[in-house]
């Protein structure tokens, strides 16, 4: 299997459309024709780019992060006036903060629409973290989730858990975020690769989950127990 095969079915689409680009004149161009068509749609080529090493969140055992700590701060405020006042503070900072804190807004914004239902505007602000700090795993890896939470196409959504791995190898969320996109395709173009691939992928998140991540544990064996019926 040529190495743009080899990452098309792993999900890995950026690494292939990339691959794809440098081998169109060579004695692969017809493969890479394939998948730059079959990319062309999702413009990855203005997908954001990585600009500096940053360390990363750890997921606490309770599913959240330091940078979510925010969002129940704000929720916590029970007087209205209050509670407007931090709202627009988001907004102002949206629009005029520097970049990295532009980021942290859009993404308790992403937070506060998913809370409230309102999914398109989550995930446009997930979308918006990602483009004003590009360095930060979690910013993917909670857009990637969320589009594929309300059936954002695979090929949308891979993308962004495929750099929030990218950036942060050891976080089983994303790995287990991989595997269930790795499905979706394996169920919409059944095709084994990726189903190999998933399982592959589910296996790597049970051996990064921690012992005290109790309620991500459950949710990647369920994904497994899951998997198992497709190979029976």
């Amino acid at each position: 299997m040529e190495t743009m095969e080899r990452y098309f079915y792993d999900g890995q689409f950026l690494k292939c459309f990339n691959d794809a680009i440098l081998q169109q004149n060579s004695e692969n161009a017809q493969m890479a024709t394939q998948f730059l068509n079959v990319f062309s749609k999702y413009e990855y080529e203005k997908f954001p780019k990585v600009t500096k090493t940053v360390t990363q969140s750890i997921e606490r055992a309770n599913e959240t992060y330091p940078e979510l700590d925010e969002v129940e701060q704000i929720r916590s405020i029970k007087d209205e006036e209050r509670f407007s006042n931090a709202i627009k503070q988001l907004e102002e900072d949206a629009k005029n903060a520097n970049d990295e804190r532009k980021a942290q807004s859009f993404f308790i914004q992403g937070h506060l629409f998913l809370m409230a239902h309102h999914y398109d505007e989550s995930v446009h602000c997930f979308m918006q973290a990602v483009k004003h700090n590009p360095n930060k795993a979690l910013y993917y890896g909670f857009a990637g989730q969320t589009m594929n939470r309300f059936n954002w196409s695979p090929f949308d959504v891979m993308v962004y858990i495929e750099r929030a791995i990218e950036l942060d190898e050891h976080n089983a969320r994303w790995q287990w975020n991989k595997a269930l996109v790795l499905t979706q395709l394996y169920k919409d173009l059944q095709v084994e690769a990726f189903l190999e691939n998933a399982l592959m992928a589910i296996e790597k998140a049970m051996k990064l989950c921690r012992a005290d991540q109790v309620t991500l544990r459950n949710g990647i064996d369920s994904t497994l127990e899951n998997l198992k019926e497709y190979l029976f």
